[in-house]
This record gives structure tokens, C-alpha cells and sequence, in this order.
């Protein structure tokens, strides 16, 4: 299994490797997928950095981690960019890989505004890892398929944060 970990990485940091891992040995992917949004169509475009500069900084960071790949994708997909697109076009590149999803848990919370989530559930396996101030019950969920992973590592960490000045949390500087 390949386990698809994406996000605007804006920064990457120590909470995404730190979860790519915890995909690569306690879920048994063979390898873990960052999958780098040019823009994801939930966040503001004047937030973003610079997208090369997010890509070298993620090939830095997981230079050490042969299962870890960066996936730039989504740079050739029709706007506006939809993980179920992605999803597909993945499919078609690579028929004989068994894809799963890693999302926080503040994603599973949205899920649903998810242009075609249930499309995607009947293409990909949904894991769910925990983040702090999104909490989760799981009884509101059952119409999204997920696995929750309650073993995950707590991280109370964000590119948001990074952002503001928490930079001593970032992979790498520059």
C-alpha cells in the first residue's frame, strides 16, 4: 500500500515526518506519498509560499527517508484542484497500486465540503490521525469509511504556527 499524505506543506515540518513515518511502520505502507497542493481550494492563495520553494524544502526534509516521496502531480491537474481528481489520475498512472489516505482529524471534520467525497471513499481507504483542538466523535462519522488512528503521534504543531514565528519547528531553514 501506498499511503498518500497531502497538504499545502507550508512549511513542511517535524509533525509531518513524524506522521509519514508512523504511515510507513505502523500502517504497513510501503511507502508514504507527499502530495504537494499548488493550492488547496480551502485556503487563502496570498498564504501560500511560494510553490518551488515549499517543494525544495520538502526534498530536503525527507532526503533521509528512502520510502518517502515527494509527488508533484497535481501541478499538471485542471483547476480547481480536487483530491478526488488526484485520486483518479493516480489510479490511472499506477492501476496495480493500492492507495490509502492519511487526513487529520480537523479534516475528517470537513470532510463532507469535500467536492465529491463519496466518490473518493469508493476509490481510496480513509485513515485518520488525531490533532489537537479536533476532537473526534465517532458516531458522527459513520457515513465516511476511516480508520482511526488513535496509536498516531500527537502533534501540536502547525505550518500555520510555523508561520507566525514558531519557526525553531521547521524541518528545514531558508
Amino acid at each position: 500500500m501506498i499511503a498518500l499524505f497531502a497538504g499545502s506543506f507550508n512549511p513542511i515540518h517535524w509533525g509531518h515526518l513524524a506522521l509519514a513515518r508512523y504511515a510507513h511502520e505502523s500502517l504497513g505502507a510501503r511507502e508514504v506519498w507527499l502530495m504537494l497542493s499548488p493550492l488547496n481550494p480551502q485556503k487563502e492563495a496570498s498564504e501560500q509560499w511560494p510553490y518551488a520553494e515549499r517543494a525544495r524544502l520538502i526534498r530536503a526534509a525527507i532526503a533521509p527517508y528512502p520510502y518517502m516521496r515527494l509527488v508533484e502531480l497535481e501541478q499538471a491537474l485542471p483547476r480547481p484542484l480536487y483530491t478526488w481528481r488526484t485520486v483518479q489520475a493516480l489510479r490511472l498512472l499506477y492501476p496495480r497500486e493500492d492507495f490509502a489516505l492519511v487526513i487529520g482529524s480537523d479534516n475528517l471534520q470537513r470532510f463532507r465540503s469535500w467536492s465529491r467525497w463519496q466518490y473518493l471513499l469508493s476509490l481510496i481507504k480513509l485513515y485518520v490521525y488525531p490533532r489537537p483542538g479536533y476532537e473526534i466523535e465517532p458516531s458522527e462519522y459513520t457515513d465516511i469509511p476511516h480508520t482511526l488512528c488513535t496509536d498516531a503521534p500527537l502533534m501540536d504543531i502547525s505550518s500555520t504556527e510555523i508561520r507566525r514565528g514558531g519557526g525553531q519547528y521547521a524541518v528545514v531553514s531558508g
